[in-house]
């Protein structure tokens, strides 16, 4: 098998979106490109069953392709479907959530969520900072994809990025700085710069270049202090009151987000146990809108103490919130519930969660998930449950990833 300029025809998608042909009776995988189309491709990785490729040139290019709206497109390995329509890229992108779930029998509708937005909706960048440069990991790759702005980023993420590269260069900062985390809400942001020493970085030109809607911190060995500007993210989310900080999790898409948590609302039946709860949004808002109790589990530390900040400033007397790995609390529950909920990271449940969760005496999961693959994994060790309804929420438009939220009964 050639490692340079291979043609093949692209024939099917695989799981991120990249196009997929064959060579030599073997799989390839081939990225930005569209079904149909003829291209010429270089191998960067091959195994016993497929290969990886780079696209080197198109000798017959699909009508549907266009011209990406970003300049990195391609370099970065962020998005993959720039190249597409967004209504393409939802189409494919139902294409593989339906192959996925068709594994476990599950022939049903599966019902879209759109981003309002397909640009300029991201909340949350990580950029990493080496060799004078400042950017996004290229595909497959520790290099770095120098940029200056991002097109699925809010403004207010995408416009300090030049400003920040011109801090760092101007006091000769490079060196100190290896990481950089923007949070957004609404019009206000906050930056987290990861150091290598305990420096006391003098941040207030960059404070002054920046403006009023921002907010500074830096992280040191795992502890962030907050440095200058805007201290908190304050939001309001269906009633709640929410403050975040730079390390929160929350959604990348507020309005999908919004969206995914007005499903999640309408589905909660009585009592409710969120496990993966995160620092206790979601657990917030079930026990704002219901009367009865609500449990959150979640394992990280600084998690727990802002869950148990949301719960107190919104005087939630119906929720509890336990510090603890969701295997092990889960045992020792005494208490019964309606519905579950679980979010767990893209790794999934693990068979022990599984095999307790099939125990239990409820008649309602709600399984939110942003790897289709893995919550295929966990359906087929539930026992008991059958898949009634699936939802794809396009939380992460124009890349290759989507959030899922499926409901599932005890059969």
């Amino acid at each position: 098998m050639s490692e340079m300029n291979n043609l093949t025809e692209i024939i099917d998608y695989g799981y991120d979106g990249e196009g997929v042909g064959k060579l030599d009776g073997k799989i390839c995988f081939i990225p930005y490109t569209i079904k149909g189309e003829k291209v010429l491709f270089d191998i960067v990785k091959t195994t016993k069953s497929y290969c990886q490729g780079r696209l080197k040139d198109i000798v017959v290019k699909s009508s549907i392709r266009q011209r990406a709206t970003c300049k990195y497109f391609g370099e970065c390995g962020g998005c993959r479907y720039q190249h597409l329509p967004y209504e393409e890229e939802l189409k494919i992108k139902t294409y593989i959530l339906q192959k996925q779930l068709s594994k476990i029998g599950y022939t049903g509708a599966i019902k879209i969520i759109s981003s309002d937005r397909p640009y300029g909706y991201r909340n949350k960048l990580k950029l990493f900072v080496e060799n004078n440069k400042i950017g996004l990991k290229r595909l497959a790759s520790n290099q770095i994809c120098e940029i200056s702005e991002c097109k699925i980023c809010n403004k207010l993420i995408s416009n300090a990025i030049l400003i920040i590269k011109d801090f760092l260069k101007t006091n000769d900062l490079f060196n100190e700085i290896y990481q950089i985390i923007f949070r957004q809400e609404e019009k206000c942001c906050l930056i987290n710069f990861y150091v290598y020493h305990y420096n006391k970085i003098d941040y207030s030109s960059l404070q002054k270049a920046l403006g009023d809607s921002y907010g500074i911190f830096q992280t040191y060995n795992n502890r962030t202090m907050h440095i200058c500007g805007l201290k908190s993210l304050d939001i309001v989310e269906f009633g709640l009151q929410c403050k975040f900080s730079p390390n929160s999790f929350h959604q990348v898409n507020d309005s999908v987000c919004k969206k995914l948590y007005a499903t999640a609302l309408k589905y909660v039946k009585g009592s409710v146990l969120n496990c993966y709860s995160g620092n206790g949004v979601l657990s917030g808002i079930i026990a704002k809108n219901t009367k009865q109790k609500v449990v959150g589990i979640e394992l990280g530390k600084s998690e727990h103490i802002e869950a148990e900040r949301l719960k107190e400033e919104n005087n939630l007397v119906n929720l509890s919130n336990i510090k603890g790995n969701c295997d092990s609390v889960i045992k020792r529950i005494k208490q019964s519930f309606d519905t579950i909920i679980v979010d767990p990271p893209r790794n999934g449940m693990s068979k022990i969660m599984c095999n307790e969760l099939s125990k239990m005496n409820i008649s309602n999961l709600i399984y939110i998930s942003c790897n289709c693959a893995t919550f295929v994994r966990d359906y087929q060790r539930l026992k008991n449950f059958k898949l009634k309804t699936a939802f794809l929420y396009d939380m992460f438009a124009r890349t290759g990833e989507y959030e899922i939220l499926s409901i599932l009964e005890k059969c």
